[in-house]
């Protein structure tokens, strides 16, 4: 099944690294993210919204670099305008393939950078949570999106869940990828994928210190 992991440094084994500073989690992070990937997932975004720029670049580069191997795909997270600067200062093969912006980000974005971005060859994709907002994703241009949040979660406590009829109302809309977030585990990701999926994204499952889960649903046929 087609996997992407979603990371959150605050999730990794030892909680306290949570509160602590950047440099003082990066080498137990960068060491998460290579258990994670030898688990074969599709992809990995690097969510990290709380970096500065600098320090996300830094991040970025230390697991395309150390942690990625061929086979999975590292997606970099809102931080736009670091990604212009990585841009411009590094050889097109260094690039990410695919962008993933929050709402909140690419609200902030003119669609015309977001054009440009399309134009240089580099995908991005866009979170979905309302018909309304898969509207603006499709105008904005987005070439896939996360719909969610699908089942409960911890990440959403007291919200209720879409459901899979979001899901496939949303996966009938559209043409491009939709991948299905929010409480995914092994016993009800075959069912987003009935739905319309194109696959599934996990953060907390991914981050977890016994990855035999995550395993399981990459396993999935």
């Amino acid at each position: 099944m087609k996997v992407i992991c979603i990371t959150n440094h605050e999730l990794l084994p030892d909680g306290r690294l949570g509160e602590m500073s950047y440099r003082s989690w990066k080498k137990a992070y960068v060491e998460e993210i290579k258990r994670i990937d030898r688990c074969g997932p599709a992809a990995v975004i690097v969510r990290e919204k709380l970096l500065s720029g600098i320090e996300y670049t830094d991040l970025y580069q230390a697991l395309s670099r150390d942690s990625i191997t061929e086979q999975t795909e590292l997606i970099w997270h809102d931080h736009y305008e670091a990604l212009r600067l990585f841009m411009r200062f590094h050889r097109r093969s260094e690039w990410p393939a695919s962008v993933f912006f929050s709402g909140r980000e690419a609200g902030a974005i003119p669609d015309a950078d977001l054009r440009e971005l399309k134009r240089d060859g580099i995908r991005f994709g866009l979170p979905c949570h309302s018909m309304i907002e898969l509207k603006d994703a499709l105008c904005a241009g987005a070439d896939f999106i996360t719909a969610s949040h699908i089942f409960n979660t911890a990440c959403k406590i007291g919200k209720r869940p879409k459901s899979l009829d979001f899901l496939r109302e949303v996966s009938s809309a559209v043409t491009i990828p939709v991948i299905a977030l929010g409480g995914i585990d092994v016993s009800n990701a075959a069912s987003c994928i009935e739905a319309g999926a194109a696959g599934v994204a996990v953060m907390s499952l991914a981050m977890r210190e016994d990855k035999a889960a995550l395993r399981d649903l990459i396993a999935l046929e």
